[in-house]
């Protein structure tokens, strides 16, 4: 039976210490209830509460910490739902891109140059491969040592270290264990090695086998050889197969508590076509994938799986907004055109891109739309005339600039007239519908 939040806070010491990261034990009771805290994260907690909800307490998908602590690491798990919308997903996938075995040392590290150089930034935030998977299989043990500790030593992200010989992964893994890579991937002709191998060098390992039945015996016999951290690993050229095995495992642990499969998964789509590798990825970002190794580091194929994963890891329930303020964007001065639009964040960075585009320095007066883009604004009611000339009062952009031109978004045209007779804006500007179209529009309007 589940906990409840009280039933937790009655076992708690109550002194609000903030030692657990949380601000109050009631904060804390409520994390737990929901899963996304294990009673043991509470360090002044006494050992007969520790007996007493050890099982009904622990999240019932392990929360796996790859990489070195802070920004450099990556943590995978602890979700708590089925679908998006019943409440969010909170550990979004890192995307790890190959280095082959069979690169010399120097192409090696300038993949990982690629690998590291592989930041972009969308709608304001900032999207990144964020795991290297190095390929040893082929390489003597002091080679595969060798060249995991140079990379390592230039690397902006933590590693999966790939490969099946033990003695090879042994010495990978001994050579960068501070670092916590993967371990990737125990299997039942391999599983005893591995598992010696991550309890040795206290890291994460992947499991992988021909049935969930198997990979459950397997997680099973990591857990009783002191091997915790596990991520459950598939293979997501099988795509059918893995989707089904994936969705099965998740259900598994979150709707039964079944403790065995309550891991985050990965899946490996690497492939030489990299159109089917970019679609097969984002397929696994939508069906539950905590790692997904792919082949390509090229912008065109990482963006479209970047934006998958910030599109389906944002809060559904919350708003993407932006300040509702008067932005600047670029060298602005009293005869710079002003425009409006309102603070949806995709809205407006979309504005804010193509005004750059158009290297006509601007002014955008972002309105408080609660987080609506232009035509829902308007629709719900969030939008009005009267709203664009009190938010254009408020933010003082009369004084910022010597005319009366306004340039309003295209799909709101019944605007002008309303805005030229109650406003000291009398020359009101229908911009295009779209912002792609913001650079030839200022090109022809303005001079």
């Amino acid at each position: 039976m589940a906990l409840t939040a009280m039933e937790v806070y009655k076992n708690l010491p109550k002194t609000n210490c903030k030692d657990c990261g949380l601000p109050t034990c009631m904060a804390f009771a409520m994390q737990v209830a929901a899963k996304q805290k294990a009673l043991t994260d509470c360090p002044h907690l006494s050992d007969e509460a520790k007996e007493k909800f050890a099982e009904s307490s622990a999240p019932p998908m392990k929360l796996i910490h790859i990489g070195p602590e802070g920004e450099k690491g990556v943590e995978l798990g602890q979700e708590t739902v089925m679908f998006r919308h019943e409440e969010k997903f909170y550990k979004p996938p890192a995307l790890a891109v190959k280095i082959p075995s069979s690169l010399s040392d120097e192409d090696a590290a300038a993949r990982l140059n690629q690998i590291n150089d592989a930041v972009f930034t969308r709608v304001g935030d900032e999207v990144a491969v964020r795991m290297a998977a190095v390929e040893i299989d082929g390489l003597s043990a002091d080679a595969a040592a060798a060249r995991v500790k140079a990379l390592s030593e230039n690397s902006r992200v933590p590693f999966v270290i790939m490969g099946q010989d033990p003695e090879a992964m042994a010495a990978a893994a001994g050579a960068v264990a501070a670092h916590k890579p993967l371990i990737y991937k125990a299997t039942e002709e391999n599983a005893e090695a591995f598992v010696k191998i991550a309890v040795e060098n206290k890291c994460p390992r992947a499991v992988g086998a021909e049935t969930l039945e198997k990979l459950a015996d397997l997680t099973n016999m990591a857990k009783e050889q002191g091997a915790e951290d596990l991520i459950l690993a598939f293979d997501g050229r099988k795509t059918v197969r893995t989707i089904r095995d994936i969705t099965m495992a998740r259900r598994a642990a979150l709707n039964k508590n079944f403790r065995p499969l309550g891991f985050p998964a990965m899946v490996d789509v690497s492939l030489d076509a990299s159109t089917k590798e970019t679609v097969l990825a984002g397929t696994f970002v939508a069906k539950y994938a905590g790692i997904i190794i792919i082949n390509g580091v090229d912008g065109a194929e990482l963006l479209p799986i970047m934006t998958a994963i910030q599109n389906i890891y944002t809060d559904p329930q919350v708003p993407n907004t932006v300040e509702a303020k008067l932005y600047e964007v670029g060298e602005v001065n009293e005869n710079s055109p002003v425009l409006f639009t309102t603070n949806f964040s995709l809205t407006y960075f979309c504005v804010e891109a193509e005004v750059e585009r158009s290297k006509v320095p601007s002014y955008i007066s972002v309105a408080d739309t609660e987080g609506l883009g232009v035509l829902n604004a308007y629709a719900g009611d969030k939008l009005s005339a009267e709203d664009v000339v009190k938010t254009l009062a408020e933010q003082k952009v009369a004084e910022k600039v010597n005319h009366h031109k306004l340039i309003i978004p295209g799909l709101l045209p019944s605007f002008r007239a309303e805005i030229e007779d109650t406003s000291e804006w009398k020359e009101v500007l229908i911009g295009p519908e779209n912002a792609t179209g913001i650079p030839t529009f200022l090109a022809e309007n303005w001079k």
